[in-house]
Formats: structure tokens, C-alpha cells, sequence
């Protein structure tokens, strides 16, 4: 990836990451090809919405009440074309949904992103996107393996075991 590229695409990602973090839903889309009539967007919890009224639905929900952080890391990208561009990048997400009884708590958890874009007179704007969550069992065990008291960690290297 060039220097430009990864500059650009990570000008980009911090825009779109800013609207999603105050749920500006204008900002959002500003940041999407609106002359494309075939937009992708796949989030973890749900069916692909396809379209501009697809998209236009999920965003639409009132998340007024609820407060999130979103943040992205390692952007791995390549120039497809002159006009578009494929990254890849985590993101950790965060949410808080006052009153709910399920998750009475803040929440959130690791997500690997794909992303098309095409480069616009203004910029870099998506066309698609996926959310790859890591399988269950992979979350699971991460889990258990951030439980451990960093003491065994000390005993194991202290005899001389790594892992």
C-alpha cells in the first residue's frame, strides 16, 4: 500500500468512525457512493442490506439513547484500480443501551471489517461492507485466556514454560 493510499484510507476510516461514534447518519452516508444503487452492508447481527433502502432502514433506528465507541486499527489495503480501493482493518465496538434488560451493562467486542471504496472528485467513498466476526470459540477462549491471573504467568515463566 503507498504512503497516499494508507494516508487517504485512514483519513477516511477516522471520518467514518467519528459519525458512527455520535450516530450521525448524514455523515455516514456522505462518507458512501450515493450515485451506486447497489451498496453492500453486512453488520455481525443481521442479514446483508442491499440497496440504498436496505441501508437507509438499519441506520435508521432511533440509537439516540444509546452510546457506543467504535475504534479501528491495522488497515491493510490495495490500490484495485485506479478508481478503487480494497481494505481490511479491525475494529473494536462498545455500546451501552440504557434500560435494556439483557445487557444491563456496557458490551461490545472484536469485529474484522472489508470494505470496498471507489475514489470520488471527493474523495474516497464505500461501496461495500462486511463485518467477519471471529467464531464463538475463538471469543470464548480469548475470554478464558484474559481471565487468568497474570501470577500463573509469572509461576509458568519463572519454570521456564512459554506458550
Amino acid at each position: 500500500m503507498t504512503t497516499d493510499l494508507r494516508r487517504e484510507l485512514t483519513d477516511f476510516l477516522d471520518a467514518y468512525f467519528d459519525a458512527w461514534n455520535v450516530y450521525d447518519q448524514a455523515r455516514m452516508r456522505g462518507l458512501w457512493d450515493t450515485d451506486e444503487a447497489d451498496v453492500l452492508y453486512l453488520a455481525e447481527e443481521c442479514e446483508p442490506h442491499i440497496g440504498w433502502a436496505a441501508i437507509d432502514a438499519y441506520w435508521g433506528v432511533d440509537r439516540t439513547k444509546a452510546e457506543r465507541l467504535l475504534t479501528w486499527h491495522d488497515l491493510h489495503a490495495v490500490q484495485a484500480g485506479a478508481d478503487v480501493a480494497i481494505a481490511f482493518f479491525h475494529c473494536n465496538w462498545s455500546t451501552y443501551l440504557p434500560g435494556n434488560r439483557l445487557y444491563p451493562k456496557p458490551f461490545g467486542g472484536p469485529v474484522r471489517i472489508s470494505m470496498v471504496l471507489r475514489r470520488k472528485e471527493a474523495g474516497w467513498k464505500a461501496i461495500h461492507y462486511v463485518e467477519a466476526p471471529l467464531a464463538s470459540l475463538i471469543q470464548i477462549r480469548r475470554a478464558h485466556e484474559d481471565a487468568v491471573d497474570p501470577r500463573l504467568h509469572e509461576r509458568l515463566a519463572a519454570r521456564g514454560i512459554t506458550y
